[in-house]
């Protein structure tokens, strides 16, 4: 990758951007105000995952109709919508009065955060060329671990220094004030030539988004894509209660997200040059195994090192998973369409992280031991992987005439 070359560094700084800026809209992030929340509306776990079950799936409905556009949108004019929007949605929860007004904080801050910051982020790294792809949207990514290693830290000084309601307005002049402008400038570096070229699919032979869910492929891969979000954000969300059922208080336990963050961004950095070498389907396959072992190694390690292992282990998968999976749709599918693509997978990740958190909230509320959910996740996302592995992934040269029944 030569670096000295400006739009792609600048493609890189954009991209690094939105995906920290996909922070302010994360599960790890609104997690974070929880006691708060449950507290000012009286909501025990159940009810505070209802209700952001809510919000995420309406989220999770119009980012497949949103996110599309990135295809047909100049892309300064739809940041700035996206990054407008986001800063309303920090408004509305710094002055949410009701469990109504929660959930249309949710849904704000789930569509414009961690749907369409990171997808914005994600779609531009991902259509470079075919030999930078895979770093490309590997160092994109790291906007991810940059914002769970900064958020968190920030927020917890924020709010003992102004207040929940306070720390959520100042978010949202950060976001007005400084990344919306940053973004723009950032465009203004970026040209085309960097874009849609050296892919190895032309655009004629792309896929639109009708031919995809008509792919019997699509639906055998789609499990270990969207697994990992329903059975994370669960994590996340109630990692307070999951942290009291192995013995360590939420301080420390909360502290092993160092170690994910970590893990995300050497494993990011190591597979996107093997992507580049030999491409997202050959190593997207076993991309789940160190999330199946973070769960095994909760139910049976006991040590005070568990909270580090156990979420890089976590952090391992996302980082195999950002290169691979998004290289995998560019090599299945084509680029032409791959934002509408991207906003049908990131729907259908968004949907399985708003069901994540209200099952595990319910079952907990059942008083259904931990160790029993955690067993039960690594099952799931072991069937998971062995239908991926027998799935061929390559393109059809047909434009999707064999697989579309």
């Amino acid at each position: 990758m030569k670096l000295e070359n400006k739009p792609l560094i600048a493609t890189i700084a954009f991209g690094f951007l939105m995906t920290l800026s996909s922070g302010f809209g994360q599960t790890f992030f609104i997690s974070l105000f929880n006691p708060e929340l449950r507290a000012s509306f009286n909501l025990s776990h159940g009810e505070i995952g209802g209700l952001y079950f809510v919000g995420t799936l309406l989220s999770a409905i119009t980012v497949i109709w949103l996110g599309k556009l990135i295809d047909h949108f100049d892309l300064r004019l739809y940041i700035g919508f996206v990054t407008v929007g986001l800063a309303i949605a920090c408004i509305t929860m710094s002055s949410v009065n009701s469990a109504a007004m929660l959930v249309l904080a949710f849904f704000l801050l789930r569509l414009f955060g961690q749907g369409l910051s990171g997808h914005t982020g994600i779609t531009t790294a991902s259509r470079v060329q075919a030999g930078f792809r895979g770093r490309c949207v590997s160092l994109v990514g790291l906007g991810h671990s940059a914002g769970e290693i900064i958020l968190p830290i920030s927020t917890v000084l924020l709010i003992s220094a102004f207040g929940w309601r306070q720390t959520w307005a100042i978010y949202a002049a950060v976001i007005l004030g400084f990344i919306t402008l940053l973004a723009q400038l950032l465009l203004t570096q970026l040209n085309t030539s960097i874009h849609s070229t050296g892919n190895t699919i032309s655009d004629s032979k792309s896929w639109d988004r009708s031919q995809v869910m008509r792919d019997k492929r699509f639906w055998k891969i789609a499990p270990a894509i969207f697994a990992p979000p329903i059975i994370s954000t669960a994590l996340f969300f109630h990692q307070q209660s999951l942290a009291a059922s192995k013995g360590f208080t939420l301080s420390y336990w909360a502290a092993g997200i160092a170690a994910y963050s970590i893990a995300a961004v050497l494993t990011s950095l190591a597979v996107g040059i093997l992507v580049d070498r030999f491409t997202g389907a050959k190593v997207v396959r076993f991309y789940l195994v160190p999330f199946i072992t973070a769960t095994l190694v909760a139910i049976f390690f006991q040590n005070q090192a568990l909270p580090f292992i156990y979420y890089a282990l976590i952090g391992a998968t996302v980082g195999i998973g950002t290169p691979a999976v998004s290289a995998l749709w560019l090599e299945l599918y084509g680029s032409q369409h791959i934002g509408a693509i991207r906003a049908l997978t990131h729907a259908c990740m968004v949907f399985g992280s708003a069901v994540g958190p209200v099952v595990f909230g319910y079952l907990l509320d059942m008083e259904i031991h931990w160790n029993s959910l955690l067993l039960s996740s690594a099952i799931v996302m072991g069937l998971a992987t062995l239908l991926l592995i027998s799935t061929k992934l390559e393109w059809l040269e047909s434009n999707a005439s064999t697989t579309i029944q």
